[in-house]
Parts: structure tokens; C-alpha cells; sequence
């Protein structure tokens, strides 16, 4: 639990422009917390770096709680071994009385590969839907080899940011922007962020392809609405991948979600205080 002084450095560090005599009691605060893990064959952390620059109060929680972790041994024939993953937490700071604020756990993904800049060009914006203003964001499923290349990708839901006269319509503008994806998609390279026993592993994930007109994009403090479309698993896709990434949506251009990372935690993490 932090003092309010302590979680001022949170506040500033993720809304920037808050002060502390503008600071609520009653608000929440988010932020992410990336790193590396490494496991040992019996499943303890015997390792961990933080890659988000995080005010040291939250850092030194963030560091300790993970270190704490057991995971289900990963084996490779038979035999359990050391593995690699890359960590992504989201964490939410919320008032309790006073000035005490309680810092909790409220999402964890293991495994998402991370864009290569120099090999991820973005789609060419489809002519006609420019001259329509139309814009949207495709979810692709796609599966990465082991160098990281993807070697198949499918749209998993097209969302539109514009309101058409009816399905048929909203359908091919959706057909559009996913064929714009997937032509671009086919020449990404990802960096992976597992290895087990010392080898990178390919993996599938879901990643965001975001089309808009305007220069500043859709993230410069103003709300982008979306009309989501149907999902449409891959082939390659478990029930249970869809069932327990229902937040897709929240994927930004740049981001990713890995679908099968063979790190599994034994005890849920998710709602625990740090």
C-alpha cells in the first residue's frame, strides 16, 4: 500500500500533466509494467529485468512480487528446463482511506513478440476508403516461425469507425482494409520474446492494424469510436484463446497479444495487491 506522496510520482509519470493539487483522493491510476523473466527447471523466477522506466516506489513492488512467482516447469522431451519469456502487467492504483492507495494487479500476458521497426511497414491506405473517410482498425491472428517471421495471417474482427447504410456495405469495407493488412502483414519480422532452453519459440498472436485520416491518428486526447464487426477465430485458434482475450479491442498499432505462451503461472496473479 503507498502513501498519496508516493503515488504522486505514478500520477505524474503516467497523466504528466497532474498535479498534485489537482490530484483527486478518489481517482484510480493505471499504467503498464514490461520486463523479462527467466525461470528455472523447477518453475522459480531466477531471473528478472524491468524494461518500463517506473517510478522506483512502484519498481521495487513490481520487482519483488514477481520474484515471488512459480510457474508450471516447461519440459522439452521430458526433461524440465530453463525458459525465457517477456512479461506485460497492467496494474491499477485505487484510493482505500486517507491518503493510502493500494496498488493491484489487473492483467498479465506472457510471450508477445515485439515489432522489428526496420521490418514493419504499415498497409497502404485502400484509395477508395480514403476518398470515402473511411477508417478502421483490423485484429489479424497471425503465426510467427521461429525467426519471427509471419507465415500466415487472418483477420480476426475489422471494427468501423464509421456508421455505413447497411451490413453489405460494412462488410466490404471491411473485406477492404483486411486485404490491406494481410498484403502488409506477410512481410512483417517480429522480434520473439520466449526461448526454451536457450531456443526462440514461434508463437501466434493477435495484433492491431489501425487505418485513420487524420495526421495526428486517433490517440492525441480525443475519444475514436469503433463499430466493432463479427469475430472469426483462426484455425489455429483454441476456444480458449477466445474466450479469454475478450479485451482485444484495447490492442493498440504497435502492440501485440501472444495466444500461446507456454509460461503458466500456478496461482492466479490477477487481482492481487503488491
Amino acid at each position: 500500500m503507498l502513501a498519496r506522496g508516493s503515488l504522486l510520482a505514478v500520477i505524474l509519470f503516467v497523466a504528466g500533466a497532474v498535479t498534485a493539487k489537482g490530484a483527486q483522493p478518489d481517482a484510480t491510476y493505471a499504467m503498464s509494467a514490461v520486463g523479462e523473466i527467466q525461470i528455472s527447471p523447477d518453475g522459480h523466477v531466477s531471473d528478472y529485468k524491468l524494461r518500463s522506466q517506473l517510478p522506483n516506489e512502484i519498481a521495487t513492488l513490481v520487482d519483488k512480487n514477481i520474484r515471488g512467482w512459480t510457474f508450471e516447469p516447461i519440459q522439452v522431451d521430458g526433461h524440465a528446463v530453463t525458459a525465457k519469456t517477456a512479461v506485460n502487467m497492467q496494474l491499477k492504483a485505487e484510493p482505500v482511506t486517507g491518503d493510502q492507495y493500494k496498488v493491484r494487479i489487473v492483467g498479465v500476458h506472457f510471450g508477445s513478440p515485439m515489432q522489428s521497426r526496420a521490418q514493419i511497414r504499415p498497409p497502404r491506405y485502400p484509395p477508395s476508403a480514403v476518398r470515402a473517410h473511411v477508417g478502421g482498425k483490423v485484429l489479424l491472428s497471425v503465426r510467427l516461425d521461429e525467426t519471427g517471421k509471419v507465415v500466415e495471417a487472418m483477420p480476426y474482427q475489422t471494427s468501423l469507425d464509421v456508421r455505413t447504410s447497411n451490413e453489405r456495405e460494412a462488410q466490404e469495407w471491411r473485406k477492404l482494409l483486411e486485404s490491406a493488412s494481410i498484403d502488409a502483414a506477410k512481410r512483417w519480422q517480429y522480434d520473439l520474446t520466449e526461448t526454451i532452453n536457450g531456443k526462440p519459440i514461434g508463437t501466434s498472436a493477435i495484433v492491431p492494424v489501425e487505418f485513420w485520416l487524420d495526421r495526428n491518428g486517433p490517440h492525441d486526447g480525443r475519444w475514436k469510436g469503433y463499430i466493432p464487426g463479427p469475430v472469426t477465430p483462426a484455425p489455429w485458434m483454441h476456444k480458449e484463446q477466445v474466450a479469454d482475450n475478450q479485451s482485444l479491442s484495447d490492442l493498440q498499432n504497435g502492440e501485440s497479444l501472444s495466444l500461446d505462451s507456454r509460461f503458466k503461472l500456478k496461482d492466479d496473479v490477477v487481482g492481487k495487491t503488491l
